[in-house]
Order: structure tokens, then C-alpha cells, then sequence
């Protein structure tokens, strides 16, 4: 994951931003960052209508982007950390996954095709790195393209995307097409590191 060796150098930055949400639980703080992924979809989706859609995509990516990021800071910060917690995170990392994506390739700017290959190649990198954890590793996060990669690819998609001229294949497909490639580059490059960590 190439964005998350900088994770320690915004983390004074994200303690900040997580103060005004404090008095929220951090599952509370989850959902609502899944709820705001699903506008997030909705919003590409109904570029159908006006590609100013674009830019309320762009805004939902963004909050729901950061409510995914302080909420295990909240977690931390209050002493509540829990499995359970872990647990939905990690589930609703998925859902927001498939939600935007599948808004993308909805739109006019792609394809349903090449939607499900981005999300074989991001569900692929996911199952692999929960699954090293399932027989007794450390969860992976490792690779050349993890889900804070990818957020922050998404966060500039719509903006690019409303100056792109021209529908169908766009910008937003070779996003996808990217997805798909290095999500299973990096899932084949978490299988090899699982597999020289598993005893024989």
C-alpha cells in the first residue's frame, strides 16, 4: 500500500479532525460513512442527468473518505476499541467499496463490465489480506495498490471526470480497468507474502 507508509504523518492531522466527534460512538461514525458512500454512488450515477452530479460525488467521497478514517481514531482516543468494531469496519470498507464503484460503472462515463472486474481485483486484495489473519497471520495490508490508494484515486475521479469531454469510455473506465489489474497485482503479491509466512 504506497499511501500507507505516510499513515503516522497525518495522524496528528485526523487526532484534530476527530475532536468535534468525540461524543459519537465509533460504530455510529462507521454506518454513517457507508450511508454517505451510497450517496456518493447514487451521485455518479445520476450523471445520467447532469454531470454536475460529478461534484456532489466528489463532496461525498471526501466526508464519507474521512468519517472512515477517524473512526477508529475516535475508537482509540475513548478506550472502546473492540473486535466488534474491527469487525463492521472492515465489512463496511466493502460496502462503501462496491457502492462507489458500482455507481461508476453505472454511469455514462463506463460499463457494468468493466465494474465487475474493478471489483474482482478490490475484493480479491481484501479477502486475501483478512484471509492471512483467518489462519493465524497478521492482517496484510501490503501491495501496490491498498484502500487508501484507492479513496484517494477516487476523491479526484469525479473532478477529472466533469472536465473530461466525452462519454462511455472515459476516464472513469480506465479507473476501473486500473482497479481491476492492480487489485489482483496486489492480491497475487499478498498470497506470496502469506504464503512464505505460513509454517509448512
Amino acid at each position: 500500500m504506497v499511501l500507507n507508509r505516510y499513515r503516522a504523518r497525518v495522524d496528528g492531522l485526523l487526532t484534530k479532525i476527530s475532536k468535534p466527534f468525540m461524543k459519537m460512538h465509533p460504530n455510529t461514525i462507521t454506518l454513517i460513512s457507508v450511508l454517505i458512500s451510497f450517496l456518493a454512488g447514487v451521485s455518479y450515477y445520476l450523471t445520467w442527468i447532469s454531470s454536475y452530479y460529478l461534484l456532489l460525488s466528489f463532496l461525498f467521497i471526501i466526508l464519507a473518505s474521512l468519517l472512515d478514517a477517524i473512526d477508529g481514531k475516535v475508537a482509540r482516543r475513548r478506550g472502546i476499541s473492540s473486535k466488534r468494531g474491527d469487525f463492521l469496519d472492515h465489512l463496511v470498507d466493502r460496502y462503501a467499496d462496491m457502492m462507489i464503484i458500482i455507481g461508476v460503472a453505472l454511469s455514462p462515463y463506463s460499463n457494468p463490465l468493466i465494474g465487475l472486474f474493478a471489483l474482482s481485483g478490490v475484493f480479491m486484495t481484501s479477502y486475501v489480506g483478512t484471509q492471512a489473519q483467518a489462519v493465524g497471520l497478521k492482517r496484510i495490508y501490503g501491495g501496490i495498490l491498498g484502500r487508501a490508494d484507492r479513496l484517494v484515486i477516487l476523491m479526484i475521479l469525479p473532478i477529472i471526470q466533469f472536465f473530461w469531454w466525452g462519454y462511455y469510455f472515459s476516464i472513469s473506465s480506465w479507473i476501473l480497468i486500473l482497479f481491476a489489474v492492480l487489485g489482483h497485482i496486489t492480491a497475487i503479491q499478498r498470497v506470496f507474502h502469506a504464503w512464505k509466512a505460513i509454517p509448512s
